[in-house]
């Protein structure tokens, strides 16, 4: 096997691969970091020059990062990942994912960096929060994107966990850092619009020249609904914001998202999205509304008490199998607060917080005891706020969603 270490001799730099120029010296390069990087050690000589020869033959970086991760030597160097206990997930494709140098990280980040909103709806938790409403200090927001960076970096959702991230004041100077660090892959975020008209055209294209994707939450197909949903009397406003968004941002990169509280007609739904398209200067074809009428307890409402209309709560249920979600996605919260979990952890003092970003960095946090005691239902039992939480997600419906691992915030959204 390459990738076994030879009992024969000590690590060293062999004479015979490093010999050439050209490209064999750039894929000896090559495997001595991945060595360096993954096993914390240099290669043996004949582990290097099957490498190299590999390499030759038309194997890429990725082939041989496959191998190594793939190899008993960095199995047993991870052996206290956190995610090993499960072995459906755990497997060497996916590995890479959601580990940096042998530590565990999740797949993407959630940064909050206002929990401040325009609206109050009734599925939300916002007027509920007892933490201090505020933006996140550009400070903090600037060591929260370097110590990600320094896990490996992707994907980042800038969705509050509650607040509306257009009552941002600081998000174009954020959108600015987050495109000067290489390491981050996506940006993305949730917004329900309404605010967009505190911006300009002008301002509204420069956003959108740093975001990725957004996704606008609806609220409402009618005055009523929106009004029963957000305790706001904004429809208007929101409709003619929304319009602005898609013609500004494009119809690649926004989507739409419906909370319904009145049950729809296809009928309905499509004569919404052409008065849409009219307001944005589309055609209706490019327009979808995927939605919904059931709604997540966020662990702490009443559910015993009707929702408006048509809406209808999640049914109650009983959490036993490992949550997947924690694994998608950690939150900073606009105090710099790190949760455990990107759902559901909206007031930032349950059993899921981490500590402090200002107090440590992420990859302290996420190799800490607590980290590993959240990743053992099995053995340290079910955090209490997970018993009954309805945006659970077992781990083991993960293993069907095969671009959970390479595009976790496209499949999840955020």
């Amino acid at each position: 096997m390459i990738f076994r270490r030879s009992r024969s001799a000590e690590p060293q730099t062999p004479a015979s691969p490093t010999s050439g120029a050209g490209e064999n010296g750039y894929a000896v390069q090559i495997v001595r970091h991945l060595y360096q990087d993954l096993l914390k050690r240099e290669p043996d000589h004949d582990a290097l020059a099957a490498c190299v020869a590999w390499m030759g033959r038309g194997a890429t970086i990725d082939d041989i990062k496959t191998e190594i991760i793939g190899s008993p030597e960095y199995r047993e160097r991870v052996s206290g990942h956190p995610i090993a206990k499960f072995p459906a997930i755990y497997r060497p494709e996916r590995i890479s994912y959601f580990t940096h140098r042998g530590r565990f990280r999740p797949l993407a980040i959630s940064i909050e960096t206002v929990n401040i909103c325009n609206n109050d709806c009734v599925i939300c938790p916002y007027s509920i929060q007892t933490r201090k409403k505020q933006g996140m200090d550009m400070a903090v927001f600037a060591k929260v994107v370097a110590d990600y960076a320094a896990l490996g970096g992707g994907s980042v959702t800038l969705t509050p966990m509650v607040g509306e991230v257009l009552l941002d004041k600081q998000l174009l100077e954020r959108l600015k850092l987050l495109r000067a660090t290489p390491a981050i892959s996506r940006v993305s975020a949730i917004t329900n619009a309404t605010m967009a008209y505190l911006y300009t055209d002008e301002e509204l294209a420069e956003l959108a020249s740093y975001f990725d994707r957004i996704t606008v939450s609806v609220y409402g197909l009618d005055a009523e609904e929106f009004a029963l949903m957000t305790r706001k009397d904004q429809y208007d406003q929101f409709m003619d914001s929304l319009g602005r968004l898609i013609r500004i941002f494009g119809v690649a990169k926004v989507g739409l998202g419906a909370r319904h509280l009145r049950a729809r007609t296809v009928d309905e739904i499509d004569a919404w999205l052409a008065d849409v398209a009219q307001r944005a200067g589309v055609a209706p074809s490019l327009l979808s509304l995927p939605g919904t009428r059931t709604y997540a307890n966020w662990t702490v409402f009443d559910t015993s008490k009707p929702l408006p209309l048509d809406a209808e709560w999640m049914p109650p249920q009983r959490n036993t199998e490992q949550c997947a979600l924690p694994l998608v996605s950690l939150q900073v919260l606009s105090s710099g607060q790190v949760s455990f979990c990107g759902c559901a952890d909206f007031d930032g003092k349950t059993a899921l917080m981490l500590g402090d970003i200002r107090d440590a960095s992420l990859a302290e946090l996420l190799g800490s005891e607590r980290v590993n005691a959240l990743w053992d239902w099995q053995g340290c039992g079910v955090p209490e706020p997970c018993k009954g939480c309805s945006f659970y997600m077992p781990i083991s419906k993960l293993n069907d969603l095969h671009s959970a691992f390479s595009n976790p915030i496209g499949t999840f959204g955020g």
